[in-house]
This record gives structure tokens, C-alpha cells and sequence, in this order.
């Protein structure tokens, strides 16, 4: 029967082949494509409440039995490990034959064509409206080297939130849209005891560095690497103007707290606490954990689009995507199982099983997705998502939340150290080339 249990990596390989490509095969129309295969391996890690997530997967494989004859083995990877598990999948370990996979760029590199993601671009025309159907950030984390992978099934967006409480103790009817005004009401919002602060107006994201820094990066108009990813483009203007920004938040207008970027911080603690009025970018769960643990914040708090940078208000986004694995005999049956799962109706049931944001514009403009005013605001930011993922092999590196990775110690050194910008720029753009230029030759 189909089913849903934990596993962790490592676990053993059941024999499989390479398959080819085969169009002949693809079906036209809204019908499934014609399938041999009697079962799938899909691995999957958890989303929102586990067990409400295993019920929800379980009923979908069940459903997609009755309808298509293949079995669905479901099998969930914690978090935990689900780095090292992709990881090893992409350099030739144990695989499924199609999955709920996320850093495509990345692990389509590091795989080299060999391993780990699949291009399913043959089956492209099983999605025809593919474009109108789902937001451009969220179909960014499908699509690589000109190739697509697959169908993008949830998001991890981040707008601003802030505490509605304290901006009308302040006098304030809306919170910043901008950047100056992120200045000007982080001064309004900042409360100290003497040399001591008990309540910042601002914090700038959560305690990753990379993280933090890079809406702020492309609202002033920069990309880390060249498209290809094999050039590093750090050296410019709009990094020294994010740079700048957030080293200002903390030293001169001293409306963000020089911990930010401490192990010992918790950004949702800060928040829940009220040590921080607003935080610039929230971790995308948080408006269902207020809803859900917060009932004493209810009316306290909002969300809002990210405030507009120099040049745009981009927003963070992350995806997972449903695609198929190098190394399966099952094109076919997989195809099948990701577009049964990504029918309208199905996305729907897993958004709301979940709490996650979809990437699915229909979902976002149901009732469901518009019964709180947060929610609406999390359909408005998608708009501006800008993936998170990068096209090298060794992002995961270089972005790092540990001292020793170029963009911890570039942002950790200007921000919170009050270094020199231009110098620190200068040598991280050496260093990130230093590691691309590593990682071609490896």
C-alpha cells in the first residue's frame, strides 16, 4: 500500500536504470501520460504539522492509485538531514525515483548530469500554461542551463512584519515603504533606559548574514555571480550600498541592535518579546505560528511588503519543487504523480494541510489564502520574489552562517565590525572568485 514513513540518508539503493527521454510517450491535453511502471519511490521532507502533512500525502498516493494503478511509496526525510541526503544523492547515493527537492542550481551542478536532478524539459508541454499558472520567482527554482526540472510547489517568502502596537504608541499609521522611512521610523520606534535599549525599531532579517544581506543587495540592484555562475559579481556599487545601509542601522542610527548576527540571537523571540518593533524580513512560518501559539499578540502585529530599496523591493524566495531524479526507469509514472499533484485542487489541499505559501497564483487568490490580511500580503510579496538560489556548486559555501564563509565574514566585518566597506568588498570578491574558479577545476 502507499505509505509515508521517516527515513534518514544512506539508507540502500534498490537496482535501477538509466532511462531515455521518450516524447513518444507524452500525452497531449489535460490526460496522464502512459505509464508501465506499477510503483514509485518519492521522498519528500515534512511541512508544517507532520502528522497532518503524512495524512494529507498518504490520501493524495491513495487517490492517485485508484486513478493511475501506480503506488506511491512516500517517504519522508527530516530536515534535519535533508541537506546531506540531497547532497549525496547529487554526487551518485541512494535515490527515489522523483521527489520534492529544493537548490536545483546547486545540486544540478554538483550532479553534472549524472546524478541527482533530472531535466523533464520533453514534458515541458504537459503544463501549458505553465507561465500563467505559478509567480516567475517560483518558476526560476525549475528552470536551469535553459532546462526545466519540474513544478514548484512551495515558497518561502519573506515580507516585512512589524508590531501594529508600537506604531500606534509612536504616533505612526503605516509602517516604512522605504528605506529612509525604515530610518527615520526605526529612530520613532527605538526605546532606551539610559545607555540601555529595551526595544530596537529595527532588525534588518534573522541571524544569517548571507541571508540578511541579500534583498537588501538586490533592492539596490545587485546579482552575486555572473548567470553562468562562474564569476563573481560583488566588486560594484549596489554592495556598497547595501553594505552601507545596514552599517548605518547599527552605527549611526542605532536603531538595530549590534547582536543581530549572534548565535545567542532569535529573531522571534526579539519580536514576540517586543525588543523589536519591526522585523524587515520574517521567517516565512511565522504569521501561522502567531495565528496558532500567539493568541495574546492577536491585533499586535501585521505584515507588509518589503520596503522599496533603491532600485526595487525585491523579496527573498525559496522554493521546493516536484521533480525526477537521474537514475529512474520511471519518467513516466513520475510525470504522472507531479501532475496529479500539481493540479489546482491538490495544491490547494496541501497549502492548507501545511501553512506553506504556494506558488501557485490560484491558490493564493482563494478564500482560504484571503481570510486573514496577512495572507493577502503574502500573495502581494510573491510578486517580488526573487530566488534565493544561486547557479555554483558551492553556494551552500559560500554563503555559509559560520565565520570562515565570504559572505558571514563580509557582512559580519562591515555591519557589526564597523569596517571599512571598500576594502572589505575588494577582498571578499577575490575570495568568492577564489572558490568558484576551485570549484570549475574540481
Amino acid at each position: 500500500m502507499s505509505g509515508l514513513k521517516i527515513v534518514t540518508p544512506n539508507r540502500p539503493s534498490k537496482g535501477r536504470v538509466l532511462a531515455a527521454f521518450t516524447l513518444a510517450a507524452v500525452m497531449s491535453g489535460t490526460m496522464m501520460t502512459q505509464a508501465t511502471a506499477q510503483s514509485i519511490d518519492f521522498w519528500t521532507q515534512p511541512q508544517g504539522d507532520l502528522l497532518v502533512y503524512q495524512d494529507t500525502m498518504n490520501a493524495l498516493a491513495s487517490e492517485f492509485k485508484a486513478e493511475s494503478g501506480i503506488d506511491v511509496r512516500v517517504e519522508v526525510i527530516n530536515w534535519s538531514v535533508a541537506f546531506n541526503t540531497w547532497l549525496t544523492v547529487a554526487q551518485g547515493g541512494a535515490a527515489p525515483d522523483c521527489a520534492d527537492m529544493y537548490w536545483l542550481h546547486s545540486f544540478s551542478g554538483i550532479g553534472g548530469g549524472k546524478y541527482g536532478p533530472q531535466p523533464i524539459t520533453a514534458y515541458r508541454d504537459q503544463w501549458p500554461t505553465l507561465e500563467e499558472d505559478f509567480f516567475p520567482g517560483a518558476l526560476e527554482d525549475v528552470h536551469w542551463n535553459g532546462e526545466f526540472y519540474g513544478i514548484p510547489w512551495r515558497v518561502d517568502i519573506r515580507p516585512m512584519m512589524y508590531r501594529t502596537d508600537f506604531l500606534q504608541e509612536a504616533g505612526l499609521t503605516a509602517p516604512p515603504a522605504n528605506w529612509d522611512e525604515i530610518v527615520s521610523m526605526g529612530q520613532a520606534l527605538t526605546v532606551r533606559d539610559g545607555n540601555n535599549t529595551t526595544r530596537w525599531g529595527f532588525a534588518p532579517g534573522n541571524n544569517n548574514p548571507a541571508q540578511t544581506l541579500l534583498p537588501y543587495y538586490w533592492q539596490a540592484g545587485g546579482v552575486m555571480l555572473s548567470e553562468d555562475g562562474k564569476t563573481a559579481t560583488i566588486d560594484n556599487e549596489a554592495m556598497r550600498t547595501a553594505l552601507k545601509f545596514l552599517q548605518d542601522l547599527v552605527h549611526v542610527h542605532k536603531i538595530t541592535s549590534p547582536e543581530i548576527f549572534e548565535k545567542s540571537a532569535v529573531p522571534l523571540d526579539d519580536f514576540t518579546s517586543g525588543s523589536v518593533a519591526i522585523n524587515g524580513s520574517m521567517g516565512n512560518s511565522w504569521p501561522s505560528q502567531f495565528d496558532r501559539d500567539y493568541p495574546e499578540l492577536e491585533d499586535k502585529w501585521a505584515i507588509a511588503l518589503n520596503p522599496e530599496g533603491p532600485e526595487n523591493r525585491d523579496s527573498y524566495s525559496g522554493a521546493g519543487y516536484w521533480g525526477v531524479l537521474y537514475g529512474t526507469d520511471q519518467i513516466d509514472a513520475c510525470i504522472n504523480w507531479i501532475k496529479f499533484l500539481s493540479q489546482q485542487e491538490n495544491m490547494q489541499r496541501i497549502s492548507e494541510a501545511t501553512g506553506a505559501a504556494s506558488p501557485r497564483r490560484a491558490v493564493m487568490a482563494s478564500e482560504s489564502w484571503n481570510a486573514r490580511p496577512w495572507q493577502t500580503v503574502m500573495g502581494e510579496t510573491l510578486e517580488f520574489g526573487h530566488t534565493s538560489q544561486h547557479a555554483t556548486s558551492v553556494w551552500s559555501a559560500l554563503a555559509s552562517p559560520e565565520p570562515g564563509a565570504v559572505l558571514y565574514d563580509l557582512v559580519y566585518s562591515t555591519v557589526i565590525g564597523n569596517e571599512d566597506i571598500d576594502a572589505a568588498v575588494v577582498a571578499a570578491q577575490a575570495r568568492m572568485q577564489t572558490e568558484l574558479d576551485r570549484s570549475a577545476t574540481n
